[in-house]
């Protein structure tokens, strides 16, 4: 009889820990009512943190620009050029912070940082688009659209003039260009003495072809003629294409970071959580401490009748 009785009222337990278990839409809204202010003040707070958030931290805003590689002219085995530099190639040397002068430095706006070298590996991102062999594509942050410009433009020109310098000196190139000048204007004079002697002989006399004058000048224009197709092809190999923008920098109006946006939702759905957190639990300690106590109770109950049942027990036993 005890253990049915034991096992009745624990029955009767699980049955209501079921009852307590199982959720129904009435009892979210009573949640809601019980602890919509709760929620109210997190979701507030959450969106003040947001905001200071917002307030606190500086605008970013993104330059982008896709810089094709500087080619050398086109040839019968290469029609459309061979890149001068790799775009791999380019930024593996683009990441030692030494590759950027001080004219990116300044154009960056970090000529009062601590260390302007190792921020503009962080400032300055170049990477190679899906699909493009000879393309880098270039990203910079900087606090304003026009110093997010500027140093987009800085970088570019620091690129290109690196590039430039793998084709050929610049001083080289003015040197042949001079020399070429004059070797032109030398053949010129040399074709004119050849009229000259032709026009003296009548056309086809021998005596002044077979001169030493003749043959002097012969190998003269000769000289001056092989001397001027290597200048040509010097000239010709630096004067290859050099690294260009495909499209104008361009910088958004909007800064990439923060997000406004983003942000407040951020701020919005973890003061609503926190919020439903700090309501369910403050609604779980009662329930909580009832059980332990309701626990407590049925345990000295069923000691208490336990002894009865010993006592009742010994008496009839002594009776008999």
């Amino acid at each position: 009889m005890q253990s049915t009785h034991h096992q009745q009222r624990t029955n009767d337990f699980e049955s209501d820990s079921d009852c307590d278990s199982e959720i129904s839409l009435i009892d979210i809204l009573l949640f809601l009512k019980r602890a919509y202010k709760t929620i109210a003040i997190t979701i507030v707070l959450g969106l003040v943190i947001a905001g200071i958030f917002l307030l606190l931290t500086p605008n970013q805003f993104e330059a982008l620009a896709n810089i094709a590689m500087a080619r050398s002219l086109p040839t019968d085995k290469n029609p459309q050029g061979v890149n001068i530099e790799e775009p791999q190639a380019l930024i593996n040397r683009m990441s030692l912070p030494t590759s950027w002068d001080q004219q990116v430095v300044n154009g960056c706006d970090l000529q009062n940082a601590s260390n302007p070298a190792a921020q503009l590996s962080k400032v300055i991102k170049l990477s190679i688009p899906k699909g493009v062999a000879n393309v880098v594509e270039l990203k910079v942050t900087r606090p304003s659209p026009e110093v997010a410009k500027a140093c987009a433009d800085n970088v570019f020109e620091a690129i290109s003039a690196s590039q430039a310098k793998m084709m050929e000196p610049i001083k080289a190139v003015n040197s042949a260009r001079a020399r070429l000048t004059q070797v032109e204007a030398r053949l010129a004079q040399d074709k004119t003495l050849f009229k000259t002697l032709l026009t003296n002989t009548g056309g086809g006399g021998s005596k002044n072809t077979v001169s030493p004058t003749y043959f002097a000048l012969l190998s003269e224009t000769r000289n001056l003629e092989d001397e001027r197709e290597k200048l040509l092809t010097t000239i010709d190999v630096s004067s290859a294409q050099t690294a260009t923008l495909q499209s104008p920098v361009y910088v958004a109006d909007q800064p990439i970071y923060p997000k406004k946006a983003k942000s407040l939702l951020a701020g919005l759905f973890g003061g609503l959580f926190l919020g439903v957190l700090i309501a369910l639990v403050r609604q779980m300690i009662p329930k909580l401490k009832a059980q332990m106590l309701k626990a407590q109770m049925q345990g000295q109950c069923d000691v208490g009748h336990d002894e009865k049942s010993g006592r009742s027990g010994s008496g009839i036993s002594g009776r008999i």
